[in-house]
């Protein structure tokens, strides 16, 4: 039984102030998703990212349609993900909109290069996953992009640590001790 969510509840009649809260405990990374071609050059903030699987690599980004960057990626096929690292937080702020830079001049530094795709990549990040869009599905007020990786990036300094955020703030994680 397929049934649409409405904007004001959950399934199950959870308020969505409740959902979010909850949410906020939880602990995502924080990416910048971008995409280039024919229907431009654009990047957002996202942490609605995850694997899907290795075989073939594939990732899934959830964007909000609403979103300028969802209707790009859209005509372009094409995304890259950009997993900040700790220091990143300010590139994580121009990608949300802080500022209301526009977008062009969100890429005019020498941090963006690119792969495969021609989806611009952040030198500084700590991993940067280039893929072509393979889906894309609407649910709910969001699309779900299920993306093939053609391309990876791995910054060479190991122990990079990741930006995340948690409890409506950006951090940090270490590794744990065992």
């Amino acid at each position: 039984m397929t049934t649409e969510l409405s904007s004001a509840t959950v399934h199950d009649g959870i308020d969505v102030a409740e959902f979010r809260n909850a949410l906020a405990r939880a602990v995502t990374a924080v990416t910048v998703v971008t995409t280039d071609g024919v229907g431009g050059l654009a990047g957002v903030t996202c942490s609605a990212v995850a694997s899907v699987c290795d075989t073939p690599p594939t990732l899934l980004v959830c964007m909000n349609r609403r979103s300028y960057v969802n209707a790009v990626i859209k005509a372009n096929d094409v995304l890259c993900v950009n997993w900040l690292s700790a220091s990143q937080h300010a590139v994580s702020d121009l990608f949300a909109g802080v500022g209301a830079v526009p977008m062009i001049e969100r890429f005019r530094t020498d941090e963006w290069h690119t792969l495969a795709t021609g989806a611009p990549y952040n030198r500084e990040a700590t991993i940067a996953l280039d893929c072509r869009v393979v889906s894309a599905q609407e649910i709910g007020t969001h699309s779900i992009f299920l993306a093939r990786v053609l391309a990876t990036k791995v910054h060479n300094e190991e122990h990079r640590d990741p930006l995340v955020y948690c409890k409506r703030s950006y951090a940090t994680t270490r590794p744990a001790v065992h």
